[in-house]
């Protein structure tokens, strides 16, 4: 049912804005109509404090939001103007979207919204399947797009590198009794609108992988001594901006919105492994570490899903604003 003055188009539009990742799933975002489109706005009640005292995840969330956006808007022929941080006096006035009559979308075009349904987020296990050769070249070029860049950890010694910050990274927001109160307060025992739910939780955070999870229940068991679980190989991607700062966290919102959307094209899924890039010791660590060029935003896993967990999501009618 399409909301009262709010047109088919947007209201659809806006619906799968809604369906983009959040840190936690807690889809900071909220939406102004205007007669040309919509402003997006950070919604400050849903930033986590503790994990992000600057609003980097908050405005990456709504990065991912915004790209979602756009990519609708294309497959509905509309063509989606965007400006970044339009008004520098108001910081929570992240974008400006102005909607019109564009070109008839292609075929790619209309793939990509169609992803923005296959799209979600893995927390469980991956299938023990490469990804297609020239994928990762691909979300690449998506990134590119945005103005940010994804670089592959094809060397052992750069996953070994990352395996240890990432480990020190989860060890050090574990025990901090603030961010285990700020996280619990986001893991729900029911499936709701936002958060997450329990189906959406890993049946195994030990599994086969050196790459440490995020463990949402806090539990974190010890690896037992006996058979070893089958080791997952997923590719393992960073996403870098060249600078940092408000505009820049847009960005790499915009380019990890991309990069899911084209990698769910092919079936392939992502799993974030953001403790080491929460907060900016560990991202300076990790840059250095890595020799990266630009600025670390999100660390991801790729590879094809064993399980699907939705996550909820809020009505269009919830995160509208005057």
């Amino acid at each position: 049912m399409v909301t009262p003055h709010l047109s088919a188009s947007l209201q659809h539009v806006l619906e799968a804005a809604t369906l983009a990742p959040s840190v936690h799933n807690t889809q900071p975002w909220r939406f102004a109509l205007r007669a040309d489109g919509f402003d997006l706005l950070a919604d400050e009640s849903r930033r986590l404090t503790v994990l992000d005292p600057t609003g980097r995840l908050l405005h990456v969330s709504c990065g991912t939001a915004l790209v979602h956006a756009r990519v609708a808007a294309r497959a509905l022929g509309l063509s989606a103007d965007v400006e970044l941080l339009p008004e520098p006096g108001d910081p929570s006035l992240l974008a400006r979207v102005t909607l019109s009559a564009g070109a008839a979308p292609d075929d790619d075009e209309l793939a990509l919204a169609l992803a923005v349904l296959k799209r979600h987020t893995v927390r469980d296990a991956f299938a023990p399947e490469p990804l297609p050769e020239g994928l990762l070249h691909a979300l690449g070029r998506a990134a590119e797009q945005e103005g940010a860049a994804l670089r592959p950890l094809h060397d052992e010694g750069e996953r070994v590198s990352l395996a240890v910050l990432l480990s020190g990274a989860d060890w050090s927001e574990e025990r901090d009794p603030a961010y285990r109160r700020e996280l619990a307060s986001w893991v729900r025992d029911a499936p709701a609108q936002d958060g997450i739910s329990p189906e959406a939780l890993p049946a195994d955070v030990t599994r086969g992988s050196s790459l440490r999870q995020r463990d949402f229940a806090l539990t974190h068991p010890e690896r037992s001594g006996g058979e070893a679980p089958p080791a997952e190989e997923p590719a393992v991607v960073v996403l870098t901006t060249p600078r940092d700062g408000p505009r820049a966290w847009l960005e790499a919102g915009q380019a990890l919105g991309s990069v899911l959307l084209h990698a769910a094209q092919h079936g392939v899924q992502a799993q974030p492994l953001a403790q080491v890039v929460d907060l900016p010791g560990p991202r300076a660590q990790l840059a250095k570490a890595l020799g990266l060029t630009g600025t670390p935003q999100m660390v991801l896993r790729l590879g094809y899903a064993t399980a699907r967990a939705a996550t909820g999501r809020r009505d269009v009618t919830d995160v509208l604003t005057s």
